[in-house]
């Protein structure tokens, strides 16, 4: 029995000595390990893409038509759109190119709306989006009251979409967003 103690002692005393040596190599390493990861993420920081081209659009909506006017019944949907490319760890800026919104009857799914034609259509070039633009903690973003005027919808639905028309035309869109208006 006496022998047996001893050996379990001798046991544990290798594991403390084994972890002890694990966690000191760990901590000699970890500070290196950080700085390469650090590199490595400093790499791919939007800095180095900021000439690329766009090619994607992101679409957030309010999640009801807005009154903004006062008088009884919607008048327009609150938009953000965040643009950004492959490569880019934020939304980046739109420098060239046009953006717009439309704004269809109805709910609609992505491949629905080649055929239909839009309710109300706002266009914003780059060299205008400056007043909508705003600074998140995501990137560059671009809020709008898209107001639709005397294009009111009929329907008790609409979908909205965002293109991005860049200065080769090609054209890049946002999933469609449908959102309930009220009469």
């Amino acid at each position: 029995m006496r022998n047996l103690s001893l050996c379990r002692r001798g046991v544990s005393a290798n594991f403390e000595i084994a972890k002890r040596w694990l966690l000191t190599r760990l901590l000699t390493c970890l500070p290196a390990c950080l700085l390469v990861l650090g590199c490595l993420t400093g790499c791919a920081s939007t800095r180095s893409h900021t000439n690329a081209p766009i090619d994607q659009l992101h679409l957030l909506v309010t999640s009801v038509a807005l009154d903004i006017d006062g008088k009884p019944g919607p008048d327009g949907i609150g938009v953000r759109v965040y643009a950004s490319h492959t490569g880019s760890s934020e939304a980046v800026p739109v420098k060239v190119g046009t953006l717009e919104l439309l704004m269809y009857e109805g709910a609609h799914v992505r491949g629905e709306l080649a055929s239909l034609q839009p309710r109300h259509l706002w266009t914003y070039p780059a060299d205008q989006l400056k007043a909508y633009l705003q600074k998140t903690s995501i990137g560059t973003s671009y809020r709008f009251a898209a107001l639709w005027g005397e294009d009111k919808p009929t329907s008790d639905r609409v979908t909205l979409i965002a293109r991005y028309t860049g200065p080769d035309n090609r054209e890049i869109y946002s999933a469609p967003s449908s959102i309930p208006v009220s009469k």
